[in-house]
């Protein structure tokens, strides 16, 4: 195998190994007022960001990396009652991305949210609306799907659509975006209802080229949660 792809998927098992401990367990002590401020974090901390400046893979390229964010939860309180843990949310994922014709890239994301117990499975797909020139930036939509899988306790969906500017500036691109977020959030084994929340997202962040790899870093805003990342990738 190759030995960058070993060195994402290590660095991506490591992250994880500590989000997997079971949390949420509390959530049907809650009161509805509460669940919904419970749902709207979870809505900001299994979103899947960009990371990611808006310029397209070379044709039949992969793009393969290993993220970590942190997010500051809105409603700790809440947060620790459902059994959340800290309100100091890690949220590590593995990110592949395969690149097709006519600028489009689709990918698989894999993700965890701290000591929730939450896993998360995504797909994205991106398509380059304008290439990077000389003096124009590039631009591309994406279109983001998420659930969560395993979870005993809520079932939550979360669906993403932005569009990202970028301009190229040597070894660095700096980007910028804004879209928003869909997320339906069910609690699981109790009598709560469910909620869904539509929330706003701004996010800002550069991609850098490495002899070796690529560095990205993001601040992101979702609603009233704010997520810093970065990442690290490998492009074949």
């Amino acid at each position: 195998m190759n030995k960058k792809l070993v060195a994402v998927l290590g660095i991506a098992g490591c992250l994880s190994m500590p989000a997997m401990a079971s949390g949420l367990d509390d959530v049907k002590k809650l009161s509805q007022d509460a669940f919904g401020k419970l749902a709207k974090d979870l809505a900001a901390i299994t979103a899947i960001r960009a990371l990611s400046p808006a310029v397209s893979l070379n044709l039949l390229g992969v793009d393969v990396s290993a993220e970590l964010g942190v997010a500051n939860v809105a409603s700790g309180d809440v947060w620790k009652s459902a059994g959340g843990g800290s309100t100091a949310v890690i949220i590590p994922r593995l990110n592949i991305y395969k690149a097709f014709s006519g600028g489009s890239d689709i990918g698989l994301s894999l993700g965890a949210a701290g000591s929730s117990g939450l896993t998360t499975l995504g797909v994205v797909g991106r398509y380059q609306l304008l290439a990077p020139a000389t003096i124009s930036p590039g631009v591309y939509v994406r279109f983001s799907g998420n659930r969560d899988i395993g979870s005993s306790t809520v079932d939550v969906r979360n669906f993403g659509l932005d569009l990202v500017v970028a301009k190229p500036i040597a070894f660095i691109t700096p980007y910028i975006g804004a879209g928003g977020t869909r997320t339906e959030t069910k609690p699981l084994g109790s009598n709560l209802s469910a909620v869904t929340t539509s929330n706003g997202r701004l996010f800002a962040g550069f991609d850098t080229n490495l002899p070796f790899a690529t560095l990205s870093a993001e601040a992101e805003k979702i609603g009233s949660v704010t997520t810093v990342s970065t990442k690290l990738g490998f492009k074949f």
